[in-house]
């Protein structure tokens, strides 16, 4: 499998892209009959990923936030040393409470974009990983 897969690309029996499904796919999952599937990274050049016209969540739990950043390899430690550098100490404190005492974590929350941003994760990122987490 690709280095950079994540996801495979289920290919109808014509080569086009039918789909995208996760690689932690359950135990026992199969390819649909008459496709095949691909690593998403050995697609064909110039073949691209569909944008993804999911609704993004208002909001997910805080719960289905650690899940995602666990499962994407982003540990907590890293969220709090995260938190930890950011300069501005009132800033910080306000970003600690959001993440330790929140129930919820709301896509539009200026603490989200902040720690996006320090963790790697731009906007179309973010989206992406509110819909997955939702799922959790």
């Amino acid at each position: 499998m690709g280095i950079n897969a994540t996801s495979l690309a289920i290919l109808d029996s014509q080569g086009h892209v039918v789909t995208f499904v996760r690689l932690d796919v359950p135990e026992g999952w199969q390819t649909p009959e008459g496709c095949t599937a691909v690593p998403d990274d050995e697609l064909p050049t110039g073949w691209q990923r569909a944008p993804d016209t999911t609704p993004v969540p208002a909001s997910i739990s805080a719960r289905q936030a650690r899940l995602w950043l666990i499962r994407n390899g982003i540990t907590l430690a890293t969220v709090d040393a995260t938190i930890a550098s950011i300069p501005d100490a009132m800033t910080r404190e306000s970003v600690r409470v959001d993440w330790e005492y929140g129930t919820e974590v709301h896509r539009t929350s200026p603490f989200v974009s902040q720690l996006g941003a320090a963790l790697g994760l731009d906007a179309a990122r973010l989206d992406a990983a509110f819909r997955e987490a939702a799922t959790l």
